[in-house]
């Protein structure tokens, strides 16, 4: 049930001063007091307990594969592994005119692109473990363990210290030399990357995907190339050939899996959203004009995170309410946002004023009363929340709004 206060409005007072100038009579028909309010400019807040009329939450807006970051995690709540499949090994290499046969590889390098790290958590190691070269690019956590098993052999293994010192940048680590293609394998070469740490901990890594401004996986073979009697010269014969990987991605334990029905889960990967379809009393959406609006959600859990890794949620209206294949509405500032903290519990208020101003204009009166709750960016890293949705009771998202109430003019 809503609960409504009236006062004057300090805001108001620029207003009321030139609604008193009417107090002197004119000689145009009408007497100017008659046309005036007549009632004081009041201000009404107004705490809705029950603005939404419904809810949903569905996963899957941004999927593993195209997050900026391959995740690596050891952490009680969350096991993870990467996944590499690489660009074929070259057989041969160019040198002026003439060409270099593969022979010896000498060693082999692994470059990674550290996004993020817990700096609390010292004496990470990453470990290397080979791969069929195609592997099941569908494997899950469990289906994909046979390959990281303490029974596998470790000569196809090696593992790389992660600097205590190294918050983020790029760490080059030593692997077997035996890692070489397969015969069978058309050159290609495909590895698992676990972390092991003495304190459970995650490890975030570029990804390198498509449009994400990330550094993905390197891998290095230091090669030798076949002594063959033609005009090439020994000094020629060595060469770092560099591959990338054409399928970069990470399985998680538990998986994800879709929100709980009455949950609203947002953010994580793979990335969801929540929507929010309100509805609002006709003396708000009439009224004079929204002083302020606030939403307030209450979480389900604490935030998800990095330690120290602050990100943004946004509550953002949509243009066409077509469920998951919603449209969002092209303006962003209309959006209301506020910044969450890893570990972050309780309420969570949210300015979003501008948005239900937007309601109210001739523009957005035709636009449907629904927000989506989204991060911004999505995919970052472990960021997550969970909020209580519409069916918690006392934890359900609540709207407090203040406006101008309507005021009726006098007859002349």
């Amino acid at each position: 049930m809503a609960r409504t206060f009236a006062w004057p409005s300090a805001g108001a007072a620029a207003l009321l001063a030139a609604l008193a100038a009417c107090g002197t009579d004119i000689t145009t028909p009408g007497h100017c007091p008659e046309l005036c309010p007549q009632n004081s400019i009041q201000l009404a807040d107004t705490l809705l307990a029950s603005p939404v009329l419904s809810d949903t939450s569905v996963r899957g807006y941004l999927l593993v594969r195209e997050a900026s970051y391959l995740l690596a995690s050891d952490l009680d709540s969350l096991k993870s592994l990467v996944l590499l499949q690489f660009q074929p090994l070259p057989t041969k290499w160019t040198v002026g005119t003439d060409s270099a046969t593969l022979g010896v590889v000498d060693s082999v390098r692994v470059s990674l692109s550290v996004l993020q790290r817990d700096t609390a958590a010292k004496g990470l190691r990453v470990v290397f473990r080979r791969l069929p070269a195609r592997f099941d690019t569908g494997a899950t956590y469990d289906n994909i363990q046979p390959y990281f098993a303490d029974s596998t052999l470790w000569d196809t293994s090696a593992a790389g210290e992660i600097p205590d010192t190294l918050v983020a940048g790029a760490v080059t680590l030593t692997a077997p030399d035996t890692l070489q293609p397969l015969a069978g394998d058309s050159g290609i070469v495909s590895l698992g990357i676990a972390l092991v740490s003495g304190t459970p901990t995650a490890l975030a890594i570029g990804s390198g995907a498509e449009n994400t401004g990330t550094t993905g996986p390197y891998l290095y073979f230091y090669v030798r190339g076949h002594l063959i009697a033609d005009t090439l010269h020994r000094d020629t014969l060595s060469k770092v050939l560099s591959l990338q990987p054409t399928f970069a991605t990470f399985v998680m334990s538990p998986d994800p899996g879709q929100p709980a029905s009455g949950v609203l889960a947002v953010g994580g990967i793979p990335t969801a959203r929540a929507t929010l379809r309100l509805g609002l009393p006709k003396e708000v959406v009439d009224s004079n004009a929204i002083v302020r609006g606030t939403l307030i959600l209450s979480t389900l859990d604490p935030v998800g995170g990095f330690a120290r890794d602050s990100f943004l949620l946004a509550a953002q209206p949509l243009l066409r309410d077509n469920g998951p294949k919603s449209i969002l509405y092209p303006d962003s500032t209309i959006s209301g946002v506020t910044w969450l903290h890893p570990g972050q519990t309780g309420q969570v208020q949210l300015d979003i004023t501008r948005l239900l101003r937007l309601w109210g204009s001739t523009t957005g009166d035709s636009l449907p009363r629904t927000l989506v709750l989204r991060l911004v960016p999505e995919g970052r890293l472990l960021s997550a929340v969970s909020f209580r949705g519409a069916v918690s009771g006392a934890g359900a998202p609540q709207l407090r709004v203040t406006y101008v109430r309507r005021y009726a003019f006098g007859v002349p």
